[in-house]
């Protein structure tokens, strides 16, 4: 009897190389755009800024990185994104460095929201080098990779604020990202050596398995063949997920920019035990990565994954209403983390998963930008009107409130998606 032939690695050696400068790259970008809400403890008591105007700066960044993705997604079409990427995370570093110097907070608006604008570059160009570069049979554990970038970020962010807050050195948050952003585009202009196919070539990617419908679509160009469901639908289905992800960033950044003084303002607790506190949401978000792929494989449509998903966040956020209200420190934690996990596997579903499964309906590059940008006029809403909020003395009661409506509304959002998608993926 003949040994079974030895099974084909899921990652070649392009794969590998591709994957780990995207995720190397991509998780230094979360570090270098998260540690602004990491250090708002610490900076609040060093700078004494009020939570409106440390609010602001968050803000910049949120509308810049807004604006610039919607431009971003345009021109990832006729851009390698070998020169975004690279360009886009040096540029970043050099603004997290200069972020330590800053004299007042209209110069800190500035730097943060140059930021904001350098970083839209990244994530477009991002989803064009795995649409190009990356093997189809590589491509489902490459997005589980992708989407720990996020958690990975948050960790180093609010670990490295943790270990600064109790001597108020809030500056080492930066310089660590402006040091890993820095290695990062090193790397990157130094391995990233791969060729974009030519034009007219088949892609290295086939349409995913997954969407048997998509597999009718593909032609060599990514035009949809006749028996398609036709743009419009396929354009209504962007604009729901879209909208469902904007309400994904309010509730997502909502969250996370303003857990540490949620916690120490309704409990008492000090700045280093607060942000250690928050530091458990990455962890709790990196098994989102998995659960996602876990729930991909058996139900491929979506919307269904993002409808769960807000049903469990809104509950998780008046969940958070009642342990704010009690007060009860045990269940407001759990209703963070349930939030976060919830918002983190949106997050992936919509920016990952959406754009790449669907890539022969549309250009995937494109999708990105445009959901990305809705996603961050969430987030740039959240964080300044909230720290608004708190100032003018409504407390963290309304502000809870304003969360679990806005999941509510992405739950909508999310079904009114779900039943477009059906007839797209039939």
């Amino acid at each position: 009897m003949e040994p079974a032939p030895a099974r084909a690695p899921v990652f070649s050696r392009t794969d590998l190389r591709v994957v780990f400068l995207l995720v190397l790259g991509y998780s230094s970008a979360y570090l270098g755009r998260l540690d602004m809400g990491a250090s708002i403890l610490p900076m609040s008591a060093s700078l004494g800024w009020s939570n409106e105007t440390l609010g602001s700066v968050v803000s910049c960044f949120f509308v810049a990185y807004a604006c610039g993705q919607l431009a971003s997604g345009v021109l990832a079409h006729f851009f390698d994104p070998f020169w975004s990427f690279g360009l886009a995370l040096a540029g970043s570093a050099l603004c997290n460095l200069a972020v330590t110097f800053a004299p007042g907070p209209a110069a800190m608006r500035a730097i943060w929201f140059a930021n904001g604008a350098l970083q839209s570059l990244l994530w477009c160009s991002l989803v064009k080098s795995m649409a190009q570069r990356v093997s189809e049979r590589a491509m489902p554990r490459a997005i589980v990779c992708v989407c720990a970038t996020l958690p990975i970020g948050s960790v180093a962010a609010f670990g490295a604020a943790a270990a600064g807050a109790p001597c108020g050195f809030w500056q080492g948050t930066f310089y660590l990202a402006a040091a890993a952003l820095g290695i990062s585009a090193a790397l990157w202009f130094r391995l990233f050596r791969f060729p974009a196919p030519p034009a007219g070539a088949p892609a290295a990617h086939a349409a995913a398995k997954s969407y048997p419908r998509a597999t009718r679509f593909a032609d060599g160009k990514g035009d949809a063949a006749p028996e398609g469901p036709g743009w419009g639908p396929v354009a209504a289905l962007v604009g729901a997920t879209a909208l469902a992800c904007g309400a994904c960033g309010f509730l997502r950044d909502g969250l996370s920019t303003w857990a540490p003084k949620v916690l120490q303002d309704a409990f008492g607790l000090p700045a280093s035990i607060s942000i250690l506190l928050t530091l458990a949401l990455p962890f709790v978000g990196l098994a989102g990565a998995f659960l996602n792929k876990a729930f991909h494989e058996r139900q491929p449509l979506v919307s269904a994954m993002t409808t769960l998903c807000f049903a469990a966040g809104t509950a998780f956020a008046a969940l958070a209403l009642l342990g704010i209200g009690l007060p009860s420190l045990a269940i407001a934690v759990v209703a963070f983390a349930g939030v976060y996990l919830s918002m983190v596997m949106v997050t992936n579903a919509i920016t990952s998963i959406f754009c790449l499964a669907y890539r022969n309906l549309f250009d995937a590059a494109l999708v990105a930008g445009i959901v990305d940008t809705v996603c961050y006029v969430g987030s740039s809403l959240a964080a300044w009107s909230l720290g608004r909020a708190v100032d003018a003395g409504a407390g963290w009661t309304p502000v809870f409130a304003m969360l679990a409506v806005s999941g509510g509304a992405g739950l909508l959002f999310s079904l009114l998606s779900l039943r477009i998608e059906r007839r797209v993926a039939r």
